[in-house]
């Protein structure tokens, strides 16, 4: 009887022992989780922060491109029209002035596209997919490449901060595939659902893996730095490879 009685109370301590080692070890885990809960909201609140430092900077660069050059092109070509108006010059210096003319009107249009490109102010107004067509628009104008823009769906607006950052990613991912990927063809596709945008980029280069291997992509990292950036609204990027070039997916829940 009394062997029992110490049994039954020996397994009693020995679960006791086991329950007070698992709620230890669940608090260590929850504390543990909540840990790097607080640790990636940190890092979150960090790149967010540097991604609006880094779009004052832009917006401050436009505005001194757009107050000291476009003005002083602007000028110099206001100038030009007055002096091919003097009846003494001859017809060829009115071509030469003619065609300097045209070089600096082709001048002011890239410096006003570089200035769009550092602060887009369509979104108040028009919105991300305004941003991305005239983006395309801009791209076409260099006639290296083909590039098309297709949208489906029921467009919805977001916030002036989440559009931007969306306008961001495909910009780079876009930028990254003109500069890197060898493409001729680079295809954008948004597709609106109820409560999903996705974005596909896709080009026909020689894809991610052949070029980090030529040294001409930074191995993913340029990736990883797309990726932080659409973690700070809380949107994925991811990849696929396809039979020709390289697939990238924006997919962004609301």
């Amino acid at each position: 009887m009394e062997y029992n009685i110490f049994l039954i109370l020996s397994m009693v301590a020995f679960l006791a022992v086991l329950g007070a080692m698992y709620l230890s070890q669940s608090a260590r885990r929850q504390l543990r989780e909540e840990g790097l809960t607080k640790e990636n909201e940190e890092i979150k609140n960090v790149l967010k922060a540097q991604q609006q430092m880094l779009e004052e900077e832009r917006a401050r660069i436009a505005h001194d491109l757009h107050d000291d050059l476009a003005q002083l092109l602007a000028g110099t070509r206001l100038a030009l029209g007055n002096l091919r108006l003097e009846p003494t010059l001859s017809g060829r210096n009115k071509s030469l002035l003619l065609r300097i003319d045209h070089d600096l009107n082709d001048l002011l249009n890239r410096v006003q596209n570089i200035i769009w490109n550092l602060a887009p102010e369509t979104f108040q107004e028009k919105g991300l997919s305004h941003a991305i067509w005239k983006m395309c628009d801009q791209l076409r104008e260099l006639r290296s490449f083909h590039i098309e823009f297709l949208e489906m769906g029921q467009v919805k607006r977001f916030s002036s901060e989440v559009e931007l950052v969306l306008f961001r990613i495909i910009q780079e991912i876009t930028s990254n595939a003109m500069k890197h990927s060898l493409a001729w063809n680079i295809y954008i596709k948004m597709f609106w659902t109820d409560k999903q945008l996705k974005v596909e980029i896709k080009d026909d280069g020689v894809g991610k893996e052949k070029a980090a291997a030529s040294g001409r992509r930074d191995s993913g990292r340029g990736l990883v730095g797309i990726q932080k950036r659409a973690e700070i609204i809380g949107a994925t990027v991811t990849t696929e490879d396809i039979p020709k070039g390289t697939l990238f997916i924006v997919s962004y829940k609301f």
